[in-house]
């Protein structure tokens, strides 16, 4: 039963598998192994709190099992307990000191916390151990470019991919730097590899019929893909994309649709349900980050979309600004200090709360809360610790309502954000915003710089060394208060 169980295991037949584990167990519940494999089946469905409680049981037969301490620091580590996850991982290379497996493991968690060097330590630890592994070399390749070490980067990834020419993450991984470079001609295509790597971007879209690569008078099907940041930002290429095709149907965010509809051409057929499109409809699709391959070949591509390109109710901005604002020698300040995005180290883009604050706090300025998520205990403890006041309108919903914080935001004066959806809504909205980010910020920011190539009403902030908001801070007021 345990020998069938890795079978399936290796098969990715993960149902099978679990069962025939079940069956071992409840023969033999003392089988340390066996309580492993079932907490990795249970990590390959994403039961990681049940995949721990299988690990422990493994462990608490055998704690010198370093197998399941490792795969004990992996779960912790997708549950971002980074430092559990670094307890495991260092009794585990005590008991095996040559375990590339968790070498490369403690590396990942180490890259996580943004401590890139010593990550790149372990990488090389590991790398000294088995040369050829293609994932850890990728992973080494991330953690330089996150230091700025470009150069070094790009060899890792391409010597991974020299090493395993099918495996995706490294295609992706140079993508992503050539994006960030600027190199646009490099990264679109490789940026395809996308829809092969591990990291859930979303489901693509299966259709007959094929990929739309530029021809004229076609119908048109444009769908949608990863975030609704993503879809605000590459929604600038609609109207250049609508110019060219006979007919345009679009698939995104249901929250986006009122807005789009007043933004774009009445011809425009936008859909949030994917079955309602049917094949017959359209000739050519594409996914929305697979448009700028064809529409955005060059920073110079960029210039014409950068101007607003989203409009709100303006009808409603106004009411909102008279509710807001009581007195109108104040400026109004919209604040965003949060991400809830999911790739690894996005925590590094958000911002304590009161930090944020007390460098716009001033008597005339008042501030407004464009944070989408539940945030209402940790702005009423600013209140009430230090008598700071964040204004929040209960009749719209930051996160399901985008056409209401459209209109939010454009109430506002200003906004101040971190990265993430909402600046790009701001952007979109050709709101004056200042975005914060941290060293090692997302692709489309670039590496340099204060100006942003996709909106021209955001100006970037960024940090000078990971992890130190203090720089990016005090330049924020200074400038904020001219």
């Amino acid at each position: 039963l345990n020998n069938r169980g890795i079978l399936y295991m290796l098969l990715d037949d993960y149902s099978s598998a679990l069962s025939d584990f079940d069956g071992v167990l409840s023969i033999e519940p003392g089988s340390c192994e066996t309580w492993n494999n079932h907490g990795n089946i249970l990590r390959e469905f994403g039961c990681l709190e049940d995949a721990l409680e299988d690990y422990n049981r493994a462990i608490l037969l055998r704690p010198d099992y370093s197998d399941a301490l490792n795969n004990r620091g992996v779960t912790h580590q997708h549950l971002q307990n980074y430092e559990d996850a670094l307890k495991d991982f260092d009794t585990a290379l005590e008991l095996d000191p040559n375990s590339k497996e968790a070498l490369n493991n403690r590396g990942n968690t180490l890259k996580r916390l943004g401590r890139y060097k010593e990550s790149i330590a372990d990488y090389n630890r590991a790398l000294s151990i088995a040369p050829e592994q293609a994932v850890t070399i990728n992973n080494r390749g991330l953690s330089l470019e996150q230091l700025g070490q470009y150069t070094e980067a790009l060899a890792d990834y391409d010597k991974a991919i020299s090493i395993k020419p099918d495996y995706a993450e490294p295609y992706f991984s140079k993508a992503v730097q050539m994006l960030l470079l600027g190199n646009f001609a490099e990264g679109w295509p490789l940026y395809e590899w996308r829809w092969k790597i591990e990291q859930d971007i979303g489901k693509g879209h299966k259709t007959s019929k094929p990929l739309w690569q530029g021809e004229k008078n076609a119908n048109v099907f444009l769908w949608a893909e990863q975030g609704i940041g993503d879809e605000i930002m590459f929604a600038s290429l609609i109207p250049e994309l609508e110019e060219q095709c006979s007919t345009l149907t679009v698939k995104c965010d249901k929250r986006l649709i009122p807005l789009f509809e007043r933004s774009f051409s009445n011809k425009i057929n936008l859909q949030f349900d994917q079955s309602k499109v049917s094949e017959d409809s359209y000739d050519f699709h594409i996914p929305v980050a697979s448009l700028p391959s064809i529409l955005r070949p060059s920073i110079d591509s960029f210039k014409q979309a950068a101007r607003a390109y989203l409009r709100c109710d303006n009808k409603k901005a106004k009411e909102l600004k008279k509710i807001i604002s009581t007195d109108k020698t104040q400026t109004l300040i919209g604040i965003s200090w949060n991400s809830s995005a999911k790739q690894p180290c996005a925590h590094h883009r958000n911002i304590d709360l009161y930090d944020l604050v007390k460098h716009l706090h001033a008597p005339d300025v008042k501030l407004v809360n464009l944070q989408y998520g539940d945030f209402v205990d940790e702005i009423a403890q600013l209140r009430e610790d230090h008598g700071i006041e964040v204004i929040e309108v209960p009749d719209i919903d930051n996160h399901d309502d985008i056409d209401g914080l459209a209109a939010l935001i454009m109430a506002c004066d200003k906004v101040v954000s971190i990265d993430n959806a909402t600046v790009h809504l701001a952007g979109a909205l050709g709101t004056k915003t200042k975005i914060l980010l941290p060293f090692n910020n997302n692709w489309q920011w670039g590496t340099s710089g204060s100006s942003s190539y996709w909106y021209d009403s955001v100006e970037l902030y960024r940090q000078q060394s990971a992890n130190d908001w203090k720089q990016v801070l005090e330049q924020l007021k200074s400038n904020t208060q001219k």
